[in-house]
């Protein structure tokens, strides 16, 4: 009887003790530092990218620096005023270029270069490259498509950069 006296006295501090705890755990849960749901990324380019880039080096020989997986919104911009500026903005803020070659001592871009692969050929992503080819064309920027190939000529991408800076 006396234990049952006891326990009956006693209960309401064995609660309190059991939420102090079950706070605590929960208070501890609630506040311990969350990894946010990001991982590094392998590479900035693909393999067949990177194939590109490494002869595209050769062909800039110092005269550019190249630059990978550029915004177009770092490149182009809305004019201010524009009707609809946002819905024009949105247009570019999603959207990369391959490579861009940028002046060495200024780093003022003067060529972006797209590499076209077989997914280019998709009608969804046709629209896309039109909408790029006049974005680059209004802002009278020089864009210059090259097909993905195998292999690829120091000399010939030399050529096409420069008609297309010229042009």
């Amino acid at each position: 009887m006396d234990f049952v006296l006891l326990a009956n006295s006693y209960w309401p501090y064995a609660i309190l003790i059991i939420i102090v705890i079950v706070a605590f755990l929960v208070f501890r849960q609630l506040s311990a530092p969350r990894r946010l749901p990001y991982i590094k990324r392998e590479s900035l380019i693909t393999k067949a990218e990177l194939k590109f880039y490494r002869v595209l080096k050769q062909s800039v020989a110092g005269d550019w620096e190249i630059f990978a997986m550029v915004r177009i919104a770092d490149l182009v911009r809305v004019k201010q005023g524009t009707r609809k500026y946002r819905s024009w903005l949105n247009k570019i803020l999603a959207k990369h270029i391959d490579f861009v070659l940028c002046d060495p001592a200024t780093l003022q871009p003067v060529c972006a270069i797209e590499l076209d692969d077989r997914s280019h050929d998709r009608p969804e992503r046709q629209d896309r490259d039109a909408l790029v080819n006049a974005i680059f064309s209004s802002a009278e920027f020089p864009l210059l498509r090259i097909r993905l190939r195998k292999e690829y000529d120091v000399k010939d991408i030399r050529k096409s950069i420069e008609i297309a800076i010229d042009s």
